[in-house]
């Protein structure tokens, strides 16, 4: 299957469908929603960057939840938010990720 090995920014909504509708079925993205200035989104994006150069079959995306085109739906109270999808379906969302953590924490 394809190698990735990095946290690619997706830029728009339109984008963000893409990645998901036309990857490989086997495929498994994980897609971080985050925002400038939320807690936790920073350690967040750079635990993903770690983690995809080590699961370099999984595509790591993030997309900043204004440029989704749904931001009402990822108020600040739910960032950062972890989605992950495969053969088009969500598989399973994580919502305030970083509560589960204590304040340092690392891929």
């Amino acid at each position: 299957g394809p190698q990735y090995g990095y946290l690619s920014e997706l830029e728009s909504g339109e984008q963000f469908l893409e990645a998901i509708e036309k990857e490989r079925k086997t495929t498994t993205i994980i897609v971080h929603i985050y925002e400038d200035g939320i807690k936790g989104c920073d350690l967040l994006n750079n635990s993903l960057t770690c983690l995809a150069v080590e699961y370099s079959m999984v595509r790591f995306c993030k997309i900043k939840a204004s440029d989704t085109g749904a931001g009402d739906r990822f108020s600040p109270e739910v960032l950062p938010t972890l989605l992950v999808y495969r053969g088009g379906e969500l598989v399973s969302n994580f919502l305030s990720v970083t509560e589960q953590f204590n304040e340092e924490f690392f891929a």
